[in-house]
């Protein structure tokens, strides 16, 4: 009898160990913050007006994001990359982080972002003047009502794209949906200078943005005209080469 109830226990000892051992299961998100991606197809790369592509260009990033203080400060870090063609750099690889939230006080009408972007170009020829640079900026955005949206962008880098030293851009950009539709027209002026720009160079030039976007199927959707003035002062403008007019369409997705 004794015999008997030690053998039934060791027998049944293993299956009482086996259902109560979990198997080990990554975490569906982190412990402080969230993790979002997205990704997006577009027929031209367009960068501040001028062109990075001459073809299709896929891009897509991942970033990490957490509240310290509700509606006030939120913070992130993140990276992006797009294929390139232009110059032959290869592709473009940025890195990012900042903090962003509303202004205390004007919570329904101010919000801020500031931050650190770097631009990287795996794949630049060697020899090159170094493309790389390192940007400081900040924004405010305006919420006027009927969904109106109002901003201004500015950004710093003491070396700029190519060594452009003291590069500086602005831009003052708005938005707005379209009554009674599902699409949000938007547009924007942006000044592009440094301390090396003159009749050659390019950088000392202003870019104009217009464009309607809209959502469907689970994917953002829009079409976009740009164009330049002033870009390298050589009638570069009506060309379709880094500066000048350009027509481009785009679809993305966020996750």
């Amino acid at each position: 009898m004794k015999k008997s109830l030690l053998l039934g226990m060791a027998i049944a000892l293993p299956l009482t160990i086996s259902t109560q051992t979990k198997s080990f299961e990554f975490p569906e998100k982190p412990p402080f913050g969230e993790f979002s991606a997205n990704v997006q197809y577009v027929s031209n790369y367009i960068w501040r007006g001028e062109e990075q592509t001459t073809e299709i260009a896929i891009q897509g990033g991942f970033d990490w994001g957490a509240t310290l203080v509700d509606n006030y400060i939120d913070v992130y870090v993140g990276t992006w990359m797009a294929n390139l063609n232009s110059g032959g750099s290869g592709s473009e690889l940025d890195y990012y982080g900042g903090i962003s939230g509303a202004i205390p006080g004007l919570e329904d009408l101010l919000s801020y972002d500031a931050g650190l972007l770097y631009y990287d170009y795996p794949g630049a020829p060697s020899g090159t003047k170094g493309k790389e640079f390192l940007e400081y900026y900040a924004s405010v955005g305006i919420a006027l009502p009927a969904d109106i949206g109002l901003s201004y962008y500015y950004g710093f880098s003491p070396t700029g794209f190519s060594q452009n030293y003291d590069y500086t851009y602005h831009n003052v950009s708005a938005e707005a949906p379209i009554p009674g539709t599902p699409f949000t027209l938007y547009g924007g002026i942006g000044f592009t200078d440094s301390d090396t720009a003159d009749s050659t160079t390019g950088y000392g030039f202003t870019d104009y943005k217009v464009g309607a976007s809209t959502e469907a199927f689970g994917l953002g959707w829009g079409l976009e005209y740009t164009t330049t003035t002033d870009y390298a002062g050589t009638g570069v403008d009506k060309d379709t080469t880094a500066g000048g007019d350009h027509i481009v369409g785009y679809v993305n997705a966020s996750f």
